[in-house]
């Protein structure tokens, strides 16, 4: 009788394997079917149509990802070197990685992790299905060999996409926001000693990152810069929401309504352009660059120098 249920057992952790098995590889299939039918499907019109410029916000930058994952890795080089994944056990957290915050459902950070092998960690409340994501919306914009390279190794390997995060991306599911100015304090030699995070694992994530990345994160976009700047740590940001009534200490000096060059006024931060002018205005170091697709493209970056 205890071998029969024992053998019960055994049957039934083998079928759950194997539907989990079934499961990826049909999602596998699936995405890439929808990818080629998207393809045949469209007319020569409709190629006409998507080489104009689109006048709704957002339409037309389901590839923002991938263009900047490429635009990360041509600015800073030096993540290929400090954050290339390696077969240590220690957590993620502890070694060189990017740093990327209000990472959403995770798509870049699966790019960078999963198709360029660097180690990253995300910061973001929701929690984040990286796996799902990389199959479903990254996958079927891969180059075909890699597809196939993919499947072949699922088809060995079914966990080969779970076990490669667990080697290389960790999400920490909390906010990303700097500490009131209640928690500033000097020491005896009159050093500025502010405690920028209240949650030693984020302190702990911004002091070992290599670069600190921001597509879009809203609230936590100034939270960045403050972050790099106490820490010298290199970043990019691409601003998106202002959030003008929440954020009411940031302002821009302009020029004058009567034209006089040497009379500014101080306006407060309402639209995208003077959000991003307060940004670059932070510091005379940092850099202002349009990225090569639509909506919210430009990126406010420091090397760290």
């Amino acid at each position: 009788m205890e071998a029969s249920i024992n053998t019960i057992i055994a049957t039934d952790v083998k079928t759950k394997e194997q539907k989990r098995e079934e499961g990826r590889r049909r999602a596998l299939e699936m995405a890439i079917a929808k990818q080629s039918n998207e393809s045949n499907t469209c007319t020569p019109n409709n190629k006409r149509r998507g080489n104009r410029k689109s006048d709704r916000h957002g339409a037309r930058n389901q590839d923002r990802h991938k263009h900047f994952a490429k635009w990360i890795l041509d600015k800073f080089p030096h993540i290929v070197r400090e954050c290339s994944s390696s077969s240590s056990t220690e957590e993620v957290e502890t070694n060189m990685h990017v740093l990327d915050i209000a990472g959403g459902k995770g798509e870049l950070s699966a790019r960078l992790a999963l198709c360029h092998s660097l180690r990253v960690v995300m910061i973001d409340p929701r929690p984040a299905d990286v796996a799902s994501v990389y199959l479903n919306s990254v996958v079927p914009k891969l180059p075909k060999k890699w597809q196939h390279s993919l499947e072949e190794r699922l088809r060995h390997t079914p966990s080969f996409i779970e076990d490669e995060l667990d080697k290389r991306f960790s999400q920490l599911v909390t906010c990303f926001s700097v500490a009131s100015d209640d928690d500033i304090y000097s020491d005896r030699d009159g050093v500025d000693c502010r405690v920028l995070f209240e949650d030693e694992a984020v302190e702990k994530a911004v002091r070992n990152a290599s670069l600190i990345i921001g597509l879009h994160a809203d609230g936590a976009t100034e939270a960045i810069v403050d972050a790099a700047l106490r820490y010298n740590k290199p970043f990019v940001i691409v601003p998106c929401c202002v959030f003008p009534n929440l954020f009411r200490h940031r302002f821009i000096y302009v020029e004058d309504d009567d034209g006089n060059e040497n009379e500014k006024k101080k306006v407060a931060v309402r639209s995208h352009e003077q959000f991003c002018q307060y940004l670059l205005d932070r510091d005379d170091r940092f850099r202002q660059e349009v990225l090569p697709f639509e909506g919210r493209n430009v990126a406010i970056w420091w090397d760290g120098k």
